[in-house]
């Protein structure tokens, strides 16, 4: 397999979406349950679909790209799960190609090979969350772009470029708005690349400025500026943060790519046989490692498929470790141990095939059913942040997100406030009103209009819900 790859075959091309699919078809095929997240971006996009404007008309702190992915998806593909599994596909043979295209213009290994490609395709299957459309995964796409114009510093070294790199990495962030962090590291890395001119380096600043700038114009004329900045930019460090799952269950899936990682950058920072172009490309990449755990941090949550961020390094090194095996079997026999112990885990934890003592380390981040919520009709508003109630229906009003819309409804007691709920209410009246927290109890309170026509049921679960009235 390793030998194979070793060659730098364009064709190789083929074999990477042909391995790609074999890798992905028994998660396709299978029926893992949507994740909670996932539940979250479809009714998004169906919401975005029926012609609402984000930010606007529908309150949620998902990225500008990413949301528009998923309307989309919901307007040409009817919020498929196969949609998005076939564009995260695409777009994962894509990044996989991409690396090592750039690696080989940058003469980052000693020889120009297809094994940088080939084990970024592998490290991005090690959780089967990678598989899905993440708002991560398209962010991804932007930053390696980025990260391609950045390692043209030392060969060209030209304004283009720079600039370039700014505004990749602010098309990154504005589908996964803690890809920020990257523009620090792209700064940092072009200062490594000897661009010591500070105009030079300011100019990338200066790009990340240009793609968020016309944005933020674009929001101001169309009347969702104010409602982007809070409902996005200040849910970055003002809402608690949110572990979907927790270290140790992270910790299953990211253990043995972690040991990857550490065993292919010792090797590589040990060895003294790189030129310095070639030692300051190993800065960067890991440079980005501590990079992209500054993103988790600033992340408004944790899961599994944020994780993916890790895998140009684990990739790059682990690439590094495997060139630099003289022996050819020992070289095939690693490379082999590592791709199916890589697949082992993502199959093993995904279908359940654990030890009974060890519980799925995606548990938390599954949906799960809600039993009476089938006969409660098809428009849905959640008073809470429980996006199981609005699997298989769609959103009633705009409010999407609880860590958004809670400000909304603490200020029932505000004329202004309690008339724009009304009137969100008036336009798009729910069916069904999951009250998880007691604010829908609250907010009716003042709609005593609305409220007469829902009567109060409790579900098996214990949740009360006011459904409307035939």
């Amino acid at each position: 397999m390793l030998s194979f790859f070793k060659v730098n075959d364009p064709l190789r091309v083929i074999f990477i979406f042909i391995l790609l699919v074999i890798i992905r078809l028994p998660i396709w095929l299978s029926d893992i349950p949507l994740l909670t997240e996932e539940i979250h971006w479809l009714t998004l996009g169906a919401k975005l679909a029926e012609g609402k404007a984000m930010y606007r008309d529908v309150w949620d702190n998902v990225a500008p790209i990413s949301a528009g992915f998923y309307w989309l998806i919901a307007k040409f593909f009817d919020g498929s799960r196969t949609a998005y599994f076939i564009i995260a596909a695409f777009l994962t043979a894509l990044q996989s190609i991409m690396f090592n295209s750039m690696m080989n213009r940058s003469e980052a290994y000693k020889q120009k090979t297809f094994v940088p490609g080939f084990i970024y395709l592998i490290a991005s299957n090690f959780s089967f969350d990678f598989m899905t459309l993440s708002p991560t995964l398209i962010s991804l796409t932007f930053l390696l772009i980025g990260l391609r114009s950045l390692l043209r510093m030392e060969r060209t070294d030209t304004e283009q470029s720079i600039l370039n790199t700014g505004v990749f990495f602010g098309l990154a962030s504005m589908a996964y708005l803690p890809s920020f962090s990257f523009l620090l590291m792209g700064i940092f890395a072009l200062a490594t690349f000897r661009v010591s001119s500070f105009q030079r380096l300011f100019l990338a600043f200066i790009g990340f400025s240009l793609v968020w700038g016309s944005y933020l114009i674009y929001l101001y004329y169309n009347q969702a500026l104010e409602s982007f900045v809070q409902a996005s930019l200040m849910s970055i460090g003002w809402n608690e943060h949110d572990f979907i799952q927790s270290w140790d269950q992270i910790l299953i899936i990211l253990g043995f790519p972690l040991l990857m990682f550490i065993f292919g950058s010792f090797r590589t920072f040990s060895n003294n046989a790189f030129i310095n172009y070639q030692q300051s490309i190993q800065q960067v990449m890991l440079i980005w490692v501590i990079t992209a755990i500054i993103s988790l941090i600033f992340s408004i949550y944790t899961t599994t498929f944020q994780l993916i961020l890790f895998v140009p390094a684990i990739a790059f090194f682990t690439a590094h470790e495997l060139l630099m095996i003289r022996r050819s079997l020992i070289g095939e026999i690693t490379t082999a141990f590592y791709t199916l112990s890589l697949l082992g885990i993502m199959y093993a934890t995904a279908f359940g095939f654990l030890p009974k003592n060890l519980d799925s380390p995606y548990q938390d981040a599954l949906s799960q059913p809600i039993n009476g919520m089938e006969t409660l009709g098809e428009r849905v508003i959640v008073f809470g942040d429980d996006f199981n109630y609005l699997k298989g229906k769609k959103l009633a009003t705009g409010y999407l997100n609880w860590e958004v819309c809670n400000r909304f409804f603490d200020q029932v007691d505000s004329y202004d406030e309690i008339r724009s709920i009304y009137n969100s209410f008036e336009e798009d009246m729910p069916d069904a009103i999951v009250d998880l927290n007691g604010k829908g109890e609250q907010v009716l309170s003042y709609l005593s209009i609305i409220k007469e026509q829902y009567e109060k049921v409790i579900l098996d679960n214990g949740a009360i819900i006011y459904k409307r009235k035939n």
